[in-house]
């Protein structure tokens, strides 16, 4: 499974000699930089919790080099102390895993050639690395829907649930990631991290293979997984026999609002086909979808096909239409 590594500045301890207080510590790592200007007094240890990356791997051991500098800044003169080293993340466990670097300075000074000073400064520096699961699911809350904004637009748009995406980042308001199936497929997208700064998305869904399905014309019944449905459609717009696909669901459906109350998944419906207007849906009325019309069994049955993906990155399933 794609893993997700956060390596972060924790913390700097300044220990040893004092060689002023005004510290520069650049962090290298995999093509990632971060820097940190900071006043910092001897004898103590300062939070920073800055993100130095992200970094993505499939192996149960992730490994890099990192190379860090550390400045003590001067009008005339800048000490300046380097080291490299490697972390090594095991991406199996859920904690935190911290790594330490210490660099030392030694303090020069220097006019008209001549050399002095034999002050050392310790830094010791605190990254820290959590690991999450790189691909994660929009979650199924509220009517299904989970409000986002795609891309750098100010429009709120919606996906459904157990949608797959790819987590990019996080700030300490949103988290960003790419939509990877679906309507927006390839698509980045932000949404707002929940009230105590948590993510919205949820690990752990098992996406089965293609829903297999039936609905019979002349029956009014659509069968899926050995359970049959009370159905109707429109007699002036009937169904052609024939496969159709069955879509992941693109954006919630106003006509579904009256039945919130039997169906907390009444919004979410699922087109027949790649285009047109016609649905999977719950209600008591047909305009030519294929409506179930014992609402009470939608959401059981929305589930289940919300899991389901057919391989194309657009469809659930197939729908087999009789007579």
């Amino acid at each position: 499974m794609l893993k997700s590594i956060q390596l972060n500045l924790l913390k700097i301890k300044y220990s040893g000699d004092s060689i002023g207080d005004d510290i520069r510590v650049e962090i290298g790592a995999l093509g990632k930089f971060l820097r940190i200007d900071k006043r910092i007094k001897i004898g103590t240890v300062v939070e920073i919790n800055r993100e130095i990356g992200r970094f993505e791997t499939d192996q149960k051991v992730f490994k890099s080099s990192v190379q860090i500098v550390v400045v003590e800044k001067d009008l005339l003169f800048d000490d300046v102390g380097s080291v490299e080293g490697e972390i090594k993340v095991d991406t199996t466990s859920k904690n935190p895993q911290k790594f330490y670097f210490k660099v030392k300075i030694k303090e020069t000074r220097s006019i008209l050639g001549k050399i002095w000073g034999n002050k050392t400064a310790i830094f010791e520096i605190i990254l820290e690395a959590k690991v999450s699961d790189a691909i994660k699911y929009t979650p199924n809350e509220g009517d299904g829907w989970l409000l986002v904004k795609i891309g750098d637009k100010e429009i709120i748009e919606s996906l459904p649930p157990y949608l797959k995406v790819k987590i990019d980042r996080k700030d300490n308001e949103r988290e960003y990631f790419t939509i990877l199936e679906g309507t927006y497929r390839g698509k980045t997208a932000s949404v707002e991290l929940r009230e105590n700064g948590s993510s919205r998305f949820i690990s752990g869904v098992t996406q089965t293979s293609t829903a297999y399905a039936e609905y019979s014309i002349s029956k009014k019944i659509f069968t899926f997984a050995g359970k049959k449905y009370k159905a109707t459609d429109h007699p002036k717009t009937p169904w052609t026999k024939g496969l159709y696909d069955i879509e992941i669901p693109g954006s919630p459906q106003g006509y579904g609002e009256p039945y919130l109350d039997r169906a907390r998944l009444a919004k979410v419906w699922f087109r027949i086909g790649h285009d047109g207007g016609r649905f999977l849906h719950p209600g008591s009325v047909s305009l030519g979808c294929m409506t179930i019309i014992e609402v009470e069994k939608w959401d059981k049955l929305c589930e289940t096909l919300l899991k389901a993906r057919k391989g194309d990155f657009m469809s659930v399933g197939i729908v087999k239409v009789v007579d």
